[in-house]
């Protein structure tokens, strides 16, 4: 195999390890607050108030309790690995949440250019999949009516939001698979640092390009943040 070719494998896995990996952080609480809409301008705003919104995006409202859950979610993983978080550990999580939703965002506006759509079977497969739905590696409904009676959302509402995430993964696919990382750049790099990997050197790309992403969606979207989130 070249390596050009082995480059380009490389490349694919890491991409949806990398996508995986970020569904696992977030897990199942993260699918349900992506109903977005896009904005335009710059405008970012602090919010004082001690509402029950957390953070506006565009215009769409996630609610103090959707964000707590996430954010309890993303203690639990971060515990499993590291000692007790402190405060400023926890900030950081938050403002790491917050980048994710925002970015998320822009992908969901991205995937109408390459106009992607979810049908019914793949949602079907999707909800089917799902371990905390299953007894018995078996989908089970009842489970299913409990989650949803825990996060107060109609089969109707949930399974809206789900296609919606699947749009999103799917763009984030696309995206980021036409991500080149080409030869050239593979060799100029081990001649500054023999240690790099192929692996280090394509996820480093990946998060420049997502980090410029994010910041450049930043610049575009009218964000009103609830600074209570932060105390």
């Amino acid at each position: 195999m070249s390596s050009v070719n082995f480059i380009r494998l490389e490349k694919k896995r890491l991409i949806m390890d990398f996508l995986i990996k970020h569904m696992r952080v977030i897990l199942v609480f993260i699918i349900i607050i992506f109903v977005f809409c896009v904005g335009f301008g710059i405008y970012f705003s602090i919010s004082k108030d001690n509402s029950q919104t957390a953070i506006t995006i565009n215009g769409t409202k996630i609610s103090m309790q959707t964000f707590n859950l996430i954010c309890t979610n993303y203690i639990k993983i971060y515990e499993t690995t590291n000692n007790k978080l402190s405060k400023n550990d926890l900030n950081k999580i938050k403002m790491e949440i917050i980048q994710k939703l925002i970015q998320d965002e822009f992908f969901y506006h991205q995937s109408k250019y390459y106009m992607i759509t979810v049908t019914d079977e793949e949602l079907k497969t999707d909800l089917q999949n799902f371990e905390m739905f299953k007894s018995n590696n078996i989908f089970n409904i009842h489970k299913y009516y409990t989650f949803l009676n825990f996060i107060k959302m109609t089969p109707k509402q949930y399974e809206s939001t789900r296609k919606k995430q699947i749009i999103i993964n799917k763009t984030k696919y696309i995206i980021l698979s036409s991500i080149k990382f080409w030869n050239y750049e593979f060799e100029k790099s081990i001649k500054q640092n023999s240690k790099l990997t192929k692996e280090y050197l394509i996820n480093k790309k990946i998060n420049l390009i997502l980090n410029k992403l994010y910041s450049d969606t930043l610049k575009n979207s009218k964000i009103k943040l609830n600074t209570t989130i932060f105390k």
